[in-house]
């Protein structure tokens, strides 16, 4: 299968995507350095399309992720996934985990009992370390069930999810951030 993909700036640093027939392969948060998201973007074979040959739904696909990374409220909804690297329990954990919408949070207990899996929360949390879609499929809304961070694949793991939960208005305490905090 065919990939192609783009790197683009945006007000959190260099991300990327790649993309097939079949819809988006992947998503890429920044890297510690613009060649190491070049590579992760790659690894699968994707070759590198310039600007003018992105097709335009991976452009509004762009728009909408550097909305999302300047803190603006932004859905992702009907953006297609190619999501045959990924087992039919991945891919209902992906689906269920896209309706959790923009500043709020589940946990892991939660989305195992929401694809019909309860007791499955660690395969859940093993199935996130594999999205291939990062804030697209919002991994970073999911916590433990104390409360605490958990974890996030992401370079930056927990600081990254942080600041993106952050910028929802998301505080580990379960609680919401006031207007002008």
């Amino acid at each position: 299968m065919f990939e192609s993909a783009c790197l683009f700036d945006t007000a959190i640093g260099t991300c990327g995507l790649a993309w097939s027939e079949a819809g988006l392969t992947g998503v890429q948060l920044p890297e510690a350095t613009q060649a190491k998201a070049f590579a992760r973007i790659t690894r699968h074979g994707a070759q590198i399309i310039s600007e003018p040959g992105i097709p335009a739904h991976i452009r509004k696909t762009i728009d909408r992720l550097r909305t999302f990374a300047g803190g603006t409220v932004t859905h992702f909804d009907g953006i297609a996934l190619d999501m045959h690297r990924h087992s039919p329990f991945e891919r209902a954990a992906y689906e269920a985990l896209r309706q959790v919408p923009w500043g709020e949070t589940v946990t892991y207990g939660w989305l195992a009992r929401a694809i019909a899996e309860p007791g499955a929360s660690r395969a859940v949390g093993m199935a996130l370390g594999r999205n291939s879609w990062p804030v697209i499929v919002p991994c970073h809304r999911v916590l433990a069930s104390d409360g605490r961070l958990g974890g996030f694949s992401a370079y930056g793991g927990g600081t990254t999810k942080m600041a993106l939960l952050a910028a929802e208005g998301v505080r580990l305490d379960g609680g919401q951030m006031a207007l002008f905090e």
